[in-house]
Formats: structure tokens, C-alpha cells, sequence
């Protein structure tokens, strides 16, 4: 718990660091992710699992072939690939959907506190964090430090004057609140993903399936995110409608995407502009531009900042997009509820790569999709039972009930 928790949470602590002891940089976050990850190790060891590591193998094989036509590694593609592999690894061996429904429950009531002191107490949260000096000392707004903001939020943490609010303008301001994310594009990722493990839920789990789709839209309330909008509208829809081999059917959606996306480029004469619209323009262009040796990802000079499916493509190369992609579908479910969410999670990929660039490979959001995605699977490793426990937690039928729950 307090890992999954760690990694959605991990931010912030970085964020107080920077904010009332010494810089952050980007070291420092790697080195944050890279203790998260290490945290992970005595639940993966128990149980190797032969498919990750047969991924993880291909991906490296891959990468550092294309590194030779590149003239250099790329180490955020190797940071970007690990982070799926071993949180959906660490979600396999705990298997455990109620321990799941706990974790997000908590993260659930830290995201919301968290963020109605930042709806409430604007100038007190900005005193306490300052995440626009965060980024910059970070490095992601290093272009725009030239001049001087009052608001101490991220860029994207007020909408535009001659834009406004989406979502409930008529109470709230133009604040978007980004709580523990220090952004709110992240909370709207975030507000997605727990509907999506309501959704998920069958008939006889309806409180819980409220509890989490009531949460999901609160938080996509309070981030004002137009993605969550249209995700979380058309995840209520899959859910109403699609049954039994219906649920495959998103295999097929990046495709279909992709495919809009480039007739969106040929035929439309529409510019780009921060909008949905024009960022799917802007996606389009970047699709427009492929040739032969930026579809296998060997072309160094290949850079899409906000163009989520150019940038998967121009990094790992089809070969390894499609092997992703293919092994999703190919994994066998259990039951209907897992096969639900992997319809959810694959609606919810193949909308965020059209207009972003990286958000689908940020830990605070995708360790905790690919988390879940393992333990819906319910299937735990048997973890081992220290020597000088086994005979007393026989005597006591402890042994024996923890293998039974394994069984199950």
C-alpha cells in the first residue's frame, strides 16, 4: 500500500523538498523513482514472471539496436517501458482486488483533502508548495522562467480569460486544482483511471462501484479536465452497452484513432490552438510526418512533445508498440470484471495518446493503471513462509488458510 501509495503521491514530498529545504532536480526525481521501484523488489522476487521478463528482454534487445541507428541510448525509453513491466508485475503477485480497493480508497481521500485545501486556501497551498519553482528547478519549464508570475501554480493550473471553465463555472473559478499531482492534466488522468476500476465493478459490488465513480467525477470536477470528460462519458457508455466478446472491440481503437487522426490532417484546414481540437491537429501533423525510419524509431532528430502516438511510435518503433499492444489482448482474464477494466484501460490509452505526449508513462498515474491492471488478474504468488513461523502457523490453521486465499 504504501508504495502504490508512494508512487502517486511522491511528487508533492519532492515538491515540499524544493520548496522549504533545498532544490529539487531532476537527479532527484529519478532517484525517487528509482527508490519506489527498489521498494517493489521482496514482492517481485517471489515470483518471476516468465512474460515480463521475455518483454523486458525483447524491449531492451530492441532499444539498444535502435540506439545504433540513433547514435546514442535512449534512457527514457528504458525508464518509460520498466515502469508498466514492473508495477504490472508487482499488481500480479499481490493479486489481491480488496487490498486494491483499499489502496485506491486511500489515495482517493489524500487526493481529495488535499485538493479542497488547495480549492479553499489557494494562497496558503502555494505558501506551503511551490510548484511552479518546482518545475523549473526540475527542468520542465525552463524555457519560460524569463519572466515573472504571480501564481505560483503549474502553467496549466488557471484557465485563460477568454476561455474559462468547463466544468461548473457558475460556482468555481478559473483555478484548476492539481492537489498531490502539482498538476491538474494528472488529477483528470487520475479521476479517469478510478472510474475506470469502478466501472469495472459487477452488480453485487454497486456501493463500491459508486464509491469510486462519484470519487472519479469529484476530482474531475476540481481539475476542470475536458479529457476526463470525454473519457469518463464514454466509459459509461462502453459500460452500459458492451458484454461478453464486446469488450475486445478497443483493440482495434488506436488504430481507428490513428486513422482519424490522419484524415483529420489531409482533409481539415483547422490551425492548431490550445484546444482539444487543435491538439488533435496537432497530433495529426506529427502522424503526417512519418517516413519509413521514424516508424521503426531509428530516426534520432524524431521529437513530439504533445503528440502521444508519434512519440510511442518515433521511440520504441511499431515492432515494439504492436508486441505491447498485442500481449494486453492476448493475456488471459479471469472474469468479466477483469476484462471490463482491460477494456476501460485500453479506452483510456488510446484516448490520452492523442493529445499527449508522456502522461501515459508519468509514475504518479501509470504505476498505479498498470498496478491495478495486475491485480485484477487475482492471481497471487505464493510468498514465502519464514521457517521458524510454519509450525505454529499450521498449529493454528494460519498456513493453511493463507494457501487456500493463494489458491483462490
Amino acid at each position: 500500500m504504501a508504495i502504490v501509495i508512494g508512487a502517486v503521491c511522491y511528487q508533492v514530498a519532492l515538491c515540499l523538498i524544493n520548496t522549504h529545504l533545498f532544490p529539487a532536480s531532476r537527479p532527484l526525481v529519478g532517484l525517487a523513482e528509482a527508490m519506489l521501484m527498489l521498494a517493489c523488489l521482496p514482492l517481485l522476487l517471489p515470483r518471476v514472471l516468465p512474460g515480463v521478463v521475455i518483454l523486458a528482454s525483447m524491449t531492451g534487445a530492441i532499444l539498444c539496436l535502435l540506439a545504433l541507428f540513433r547514435g546514442g541510448l535512449d534512457v527514457k525509453g528504458f525508464r518509460d517501458v520498466l515502469i508498466p513491466l514492473w508495477f504490472f508485475w508487482l499488481g500480479k503477485n499481490v493479486g489481491d482486488i480488496r487490498l486494491a480497493d483499499r489502496i485506491l480508497k486511500i489515495a482517493i481521500a489524500v487526493v481529495l483533502a488535499l485538493g479542497f485545501y488547495e480549492l479553499f486556501a489557494l494562497d496558503s497551498f502555494t505558501s506551503m508548495l511551490d510548484i511552479f519553482g518546482y518545475y523549473v528547478n526540475i527542468g520542465s519549464l525552463e524555457p519560460i522562467t524569463e519572466y515573472e508570475r504571480e501564481s505560483r501554480l503549474q502553467m496549466n493550473g488557471i484557465r485563460p480569460e477568454d476561455m474559462g471553465r468547463t466544468l461548473l463555472p457558475w460556482l468555481l473559478d478559473n483555478h484548476r486544482v492539481s492537489s498531490v499531482f502539482l498538476e491538474p492534466v494528472s488529477l483528470g488522468n487520475f479521476a479517469t483511471l478510478v472510474v475506470a476500476w469502478g466501472l469495472s465493478k459487477g452488480s453485487d459490488e454497486k456501493s463500491l462501484m459508486w464509491l469510486f465513480v462519484g470519487g472519479g467525477l469529484a476530482m474531475m470536477v476540481l481539475a476542470d479536465s475536458r479529457f476526463a470528460l470525454l473519457s469518463v462519458s464514454l466509459l459509461v457508455f462502453v459500460r452500459v452497452l458492451f458484454r461478453g466478446w464486446m469488450l475486445y472491440l478497443p483493440a482495434a481503437m488506436p488504430f481507428i484513432v490513428m486513422g482519424g487522426l490522419v484524415a483529420l490532417g489531409v482533409f481539415s484546414d483547422i490551425g492548431y490552438s490550445d484546444t482539444f481540437v487543435g491538439r488533435l491537429v496537432s497530433s495529426a501533423w506529427g502522424l503526417m510526418s512519418f517516413d519509413a525510419q521514424m516508424l521503426l524509431g531509428a530516426d534520432a532528430s524524431a521529437w513530439f512533445p504533445d503528440q502521444g502516438y508519434a512519440y510511442l511510435l518515433s521511440s520504441f518503433g511499431i515492432v515494439l508498440v504492436l508486441a505491447f499492444w498485442l500481449t494486453i489482448w492476448l493475456m488471459p482474464v479471469p472474469d468479466e470484471r477483469a476484462a471490463r477494466f482491460r477494456c476501460f484501460a485500453a479506452i483510456y490509452i488510446s484516448l490520452i495518446l492523442t493529445i499527449s505526449g508522456t502522461s501515459l508513462f508519468a509514475m504518479k498515474t501509470s504505476a498505479l493503471l498498470w498496478f491495478l491492471f495486475g491485480a485484477i488478474l487475482a492471481d497471487p504468488a505464493r510468498l514465502p513462509v519464514p521457517r521458524h513461523l510454519r509450525a505454529g502457523w499450521a498449529g493454528w490453521g494460519g498456513l493453511t488458510t493463507r494457501r487456500k486465499e493463494a489458491d483462490a
